[in-house]
């Protein structure tokens, strides 16, 4: 089933290759067409990272499926095998490898007018949008699912919240700057389309290349409300989806839960606020936020997210034992503590890093900022795999808490109380059973 995605991904590479190499009008230079490729400015990035996410997500699910975690009983539904999540990844692969090789093979082209570069970038995420909401087609049931999930998440806290949902809202805090992305190139696209010219003579009167408008606008989009409203906007969903929670459940530990997505925004408004005014005060205070964020972040991943500290029942902090030194004995994924010392640690890391430079405004161009959106999507795939492991542990093996247990849990009797959450962090009410997730 991949042959297909793969072979026609592979013939659009080999068009941008051939058109590249062989061009009489651009520099035949790796580095700046692996930037067109991947990360040349913000109309570029959010596909890739896409496709990135989706291959994340497939290894997720191979790695939970060989512990032998009942993907289907946490998640509340059924779950694609991740070969068929791989598929999905592959074919939008290809789709933006084909608008790519549109955009370099119309650039060789002599006297067009209607910026390639632009407009092959904005007809993908068209593509995209329509692909994902056609009623049939690839991986059907999962991406009508998914759909549902993001709609849901969005008008949070209006519709009910389970751990499907808290995964796929967690993963969007971690593409805030792909949103932040989406909102400038919604921003200086009609700046740039309205100006007409021969693409090639870019010595003619009254034509401009679509780099330096783009260049000439960014910095008034970039530093604009709508663009602060875009990256802080993932984090009022999954803060919405806390006070639903809270709502319904009355358990203090969603407040805390919701603070926790609160700091966010003193991050991009100080992060703002270094744009907007430069000095010396709004870099203390953006620092001093970014510290808070990121530590409180780090804390709630290790303590509860992960339930890694080991607890007087072994299975964490979530049953109001108090807690020992040490981690949990009942890991699932690793057998040995070494790998979640390593996995706190890389953690710990990413999550400074990622808020420094992505809410801090480093430039929205170049490498640099592709590369931290790259590790934050890894850091977040790690996440997820742990994530779930913890709630598997509570779920399933709550019942035996008093004592270790093996991770054959296969022949276990796996017996779940569903419209009940054991770790109070989202209501599982799940009305949709059959649903299908990717």
């Amino acid at each position: 089933e991949l042959l297909t995605p793969l072979l026609a991904c592979a013939f659009a590479l080999g068009l941008v290759l051939a058109a590249w190499y062989t061009s009489v009008i651009h520099p035949h230079s790796t580095v700046k067409l692996v930037g067109k490729l991947l990360w040349k400015n913000a109309s570029v990035r959010p596909p890739v990272l896409l496709v990135l996410t989706l291959l994340g997500w497939a290894g997720v699910i191979r790695v939970c499926r060989s512990a032998g975690m009942p993907l289907d009983l946490v998640l509340g539904g059924s779950v694609q095998p991740a070969g068929a999540t791989l598929r999905s990844a592959c074919v939008l692969l290809a789709l933006v490898v084909g608008f790519r090789a549109a955009h370099v093979v119309a650039s060789e082209t002599p006297g067009l007018t209607w910026r390639p570069w632009l407009t092959t970038n904005l007809s993908l995420h068209l593509v995209i949008l329509l692909a994902a909401l056609l009623p049939a087609g690839l991986s059907g049931a999962s991406r009508r699912s998914l759909v549902s999930t993001l709609v849901e998440s969005v008008i949070a806290p209006f519709a009910p919240v389970t751990f499907w949902h808290v995964i796929v809202a967690d993963y969007l805090t971690s593409m805030a700057k792909a949103f932040s992305d989406l909102q400038l190139t919604a921003c200086l696209s009609p700046g740039i389309l309205a100006h007409y010219g021969d693409y090639y003579a870019t010595e003619h009167a009254g034509y401009t290349r679509s780099t330096a408008l783009w260049e000439e606008h960014h910095a008034a989009c970039a530093s604009s409300r709508a663009n602060a409203v875009m990256l802080a906007l993932p984090f009022w969903w999954r803060l919405m989806q806390c006070l639903r929670v809270y709502h319904d459940t009355r358990e203090v530990k969603n407040l805390y839960n919701a603070l926790k997505y609160s700091t966010a925004f003193p991050l991009v408004y100080t992060g703002y606020l270094r744009k907007l005014e430069p000095s010396a005060w709004n870099d203390h205070a953006f620092v001093a936020a970014a510290i808070l964020q990121s530590s409180y972040c780090f804390v709630w991943d290790v303590l509860m997210d992960w339930g890694l500290p080991k607890c007087a029942d072994g299975l964490g902090s979530r049953h109001g034992s108090q807690c020992k030194s040490g981690f949990r004995e009942t890991r699932l994924v690793f057998g040995s503590k070494a790998p979640y010392f390593l996995l706190c640690a890389v953690n710990f890391s990413l999550r400074f890093v990622w808020t420094v430079s992505v809410f801090g405004g480093l430039p929205g161009r170049g490498y640099g900022m592709f590369v931290f959106e790259v590790l934050e999507i890894a850091r977040r795939t790690a996440w997820a795999v742990f994530r779930i492991e913890w709630e598997v542990v509570v779920k399933v093996y709550s019942q035996n808490a008093a004592r270790a247990i093996a991770p054959e849990h296969e022949t276990m009797s796996l017996k779940v109380e569903r419209g009940s959450s054991s770790t109070g962090l989202y209501d599982t009410d799940d009305t949709d059973s059959a649903a299908s997730h990717p």
